[in-house]
C-alpha cells in the first residue's frame, strides 16, 4: 500500500512540475506575442501619422499651385490690358 501511495505521489509531483513548466513556457510565448503586436501597432500608428502629414503637405502644395496659377493668369491679363491701352 505504501508503494502505491509513493508511486501516486511521485506521479502527481511529476505532473505538477510538468504543468508548471508548461505554464511558464506559455506565459513567455504569450508575452512575446503581445510585445510583437504592440510593436506592430506602434509602427502602424507611426505610418498613419506619416501618411496624414504627407497628405497635408500635398494638399498645401496643391493650394499653392492653384494660387500661383491664378496669380500668373491675372498678371498676364494685366500686362495684356496695359499693352492694349498703350497701343490705343
Amino acid at each position: 500500500m505504501e508503494e502505491v501511495l509513493g508511486f501516486c505521489a511521485l506521479v502527481l509531483t511529476m505532473l505538477m512540475s510538468l504543468a508548471i513548466v508548461a505554464w511558464f513556457c506559455w506565459s513567455i510565448v504569450a508575452s512575446i506575442v503581445k510585445m510583437r503586436q504592440r510593436h506592430r501597432k506602434r509602427r502602424y500608428r507611426a505610418l498613419l501619422r506619416e501618411n496624414k502629414r504627407l497628405k497635408r503637405l500635398l494638399a498645401d502644395a496643391a493650394k499653392e499651385h492653384r494660387f500661383r496659377k491664378i496669380h500668373r493668369t491675372e498678371v498676364i491679363r494685366r500686362k495684356s490690358n496695359r499693352i492694349r491701352r498703350s497701343v490705343a
